[in-house]
């Protein structure tokens, strides 16, 4: 395991805030220089402050063109050693059939969904995996999800099958990437209070959210897996979490989250 990452550069996606405002800054205290990809400059701003050796690009992940010219942007400073994919959405209508029309997922929220959870994780590896090959190899960490190993009731039809597609993705590019020297590895954490929390529909109460990962310890294993030579697939869970599911007899801590009532 090297931990030494001076003078190496790192990319980290979705970096304005949550896990990847963590990771960015993790990279950062070991030594690398680390760009920070967002769609907008503002987003950015608060996590370059964290770090001298933090420098905001403004990317969108699901843009091809504006993935190619970040990836320009970086490449004026050398060639990056690792790419840490933290980038993902996820929307508050994430029903495929319910009561209330305004919780069924949309066509707009299925697209959006798609398009930055999968087509980003494409976009950017397709994008940085040929320099990376020039230099003699790389590291390339995505974020899924225990939602693309499983279920996650919580989580959501659209988010649920564009983790599933991530999983499917790294897996079946991991070889052909591994021949050029670049090792894919992914992290699939399972309830973690990020941003995307916000987002549902019915709000955990502050005893979950205490219980849950917080976005430092999904940095540390980011970190972890990336100062690794091997591939590695790592699922991290809470305490309370079962793996590949949250079946409704399990009713700590998160049932009432669910809508899910005790007979």
């Amino acid at each position: 395991m090297d931990q030494t990452w001076t003078d190496k550069i790192v990319i980290v996606t979705g970096g304005g805030g949550g896990m990847g405002q963590a990771a960015a800054k993790r990279f950062a205290d070991a030594g690398a220089k680390t760009f920070i990809f967002g769609r907008t400059l503002e987003s950015l701003q608060e996590t370059a402050a964290l770090s001298k050796n933090i420098l905001p690009v403004v990317c969108d992940v699901a843009d091809t063109t504006s993935v190619t010219t970040a990836i320009g942007e970086v490449m004026k400073h050398g060639i990056p050693f690792a790419l840490i994919h933290t980038a993902g959405i996820n929307t508050p209508d994430r029903f495929m059939a319910h009561a209330d029309p305004a919780r069924i997922a949309s066509e707009e929220s299925w697209r959006r969904v798609i398009e930055i959870n999968v087509l980003g994780v494409a976009n950017m590896i397709q994008a940085i995996s040929k320099p990376m090959a020039t230099n003699g190899g790389g590291r390339i960490v995505v974020v899924s999800s225990t939602a693309g190993h499983g279920y996650d009731s919580f989580a959501g039809v659209p988010y649920t099958a564009s983790k599933w597609a991530v999983h499917g993705m790294l897996f079946t590019a991991r070889m052909q990437l591994n021949a050029h020297g670049i090792i894919v590895s992914e992290y699939a954490p399972g309830e973690a209070n990020t941003p995307l929390v916000a987002k549902r529909p019915v709000q955990p109460s502050p005893k979950h959210k205490e219980a849950m990962i917080t976005c430092e310890d999904c940095a540390d294993a980011m970190f972890f897996i990336a100062s690794q030579p091997h591939s590695m697939s790592i699922v991290q869970l809470p305490a309370y979490q079962p793996f590949g599911g949250m079946p409704p007899q399990i009713t700590l801590p998160w049932l009432d989250a669910f809508e899910i009532k005790q007979k």
